[in-house]
């Protein structure tokens, strides 16, 4: 593959190629042929051109994004480009896209917690519509010109507002994010795979806050993926719970074993089922809401991480369309 995506970026057929890969990318991209071909090609796209390095990604919502630059995040944006989806990591987030296009509609509040490279913010963003609105939230300073970058492509038919804050249980602090340098794994807790002498001072706010400074009055549909913050982000929504709860809460749990008890994913499983949630996986076969998740099934999967829907108890007879049975 990798002598192969050298030859294509050198000769006259290299366009060719390109559009050929974002089309069979975007159809295939859990095909590890593929996803190791379009990897390759988008390195060495980046190596050729360096800095001039800029594409748009246009997502199957019609949501688009930039992809360019010559900094780390740049092959995770080839990606994005070629494949328009998030696979072929430590897990597949294709169930997770299908459960988001069911279930968001014109007019809907998304907050996008953890907005990272900011692929659910501009997935998400046509489906809301100009009526509807995105709130991504991104504690890493790294990523947020990018986030304020592709935003502006999505203004004629997407309202997504980028906040360069960490969520998390009080407002009004400044904490660590620690090695800001991983892209997408950064963390506001020193886990032992980051690299901890890496840090950059972030200021802090909780949903609590956010919801009143701006006088939000719905959150219909919530995504949260903080490395291991998560509870915390949870406990600064206290009147939010009561106010204007989010009928559906999508939340990456961290399964592996950590020294910080805070980001033990039964606590978070114990937090929400206090405020009237049922833990529900995601059929990987059509993103719908499955069977409950037990705490016991936490405890011996074999992944690191997992996607697990939060449901109100009334959202199956509000929207059962969401629902596998």
């Amino acid at each position: 593959m990798r002598l192969a995506a050298s030859v294509a970026v050198v000769g006259p057929w290299r366009d060719t190629i390109e559009r050929l890969a974002c089309k069979v990318g975007h159809r295939y991209p859990a095909s590890r042929l593929i996803v190791s071909f379009c990897r390759h090609l988008g390195g060495r796209l980046i190596q050729r051109e360096g800095e001039r390095f800029e594409r748009v990604a246009i997502f199957a919502s019609g949501g688009k994004m930039r992809c360019g630059g010559e900094g780390r995040d740049a092959p995770l944006g080839a990606l994005h480009y070629f494949l328009g989806t998030i696979t072929n990591q430590d897990e597949d987030e294709r169930a997770v896209v299908a459960l988001l296009s069911l279930a968001i509609r014109h007019g809907d509040v998304f907050f996008d917690i953890g907005a990272n490279y900011g692929f659910y913010s501009f997935f998400v963003g046509p489906l809301c519509g100009t009526s509807g609105v995105v709130h991504a939230f991104e504690a890493n300073p790294l990523l947020i010109a990018h986030l304020r970058g592709s935003s502006e492509l999505n203004e004629s038919h997407s309202r997504i507002v980028v906040n360069a804050v960490a969520v998390g249980s009080e407002s009004g602090k400044v904490l660590r994010l620690y090695d800001p340098e991983r892209i997408g794994g950064s963390s506001l807790y020193p886990l032992d795979w980051l690299n901890a002498e890496s840090s950059v001072l972030v200021p802090v706010t909780t949903i609590d806050e956010y919801r009143r400074a701006n006088s939000i009055k719905r959150i219909d549909v919530m995504k949260i993926d903080i490395e291991g913050a998560e509870l915390d982000a949870f406990r600064g929504m206290e009147e939010t719970f009561q106010v204007c709860p989010p009928a559906l809460i999508i939340c990456e749990l961290i399964l592996v074993s950590v020294e910080r008890s805070d980001v033990d994913p039964i606590k978070i499983v114990d937090f929400l089922e206090a405020k009237g949630y049922e833990a529900r996986y995601i059929r990987d076969a059509d993103g719908r809401i499955g069977g409950l998740v037990r705490r016991e099934d936490l405890k011996r999967l074999a992944q690191n991480l997992i996607n697990v829907a939060f449901v109100l108890s009334d959202l199956k007879g509000i929207r059962p369309e969401l629902f596998a049975n």
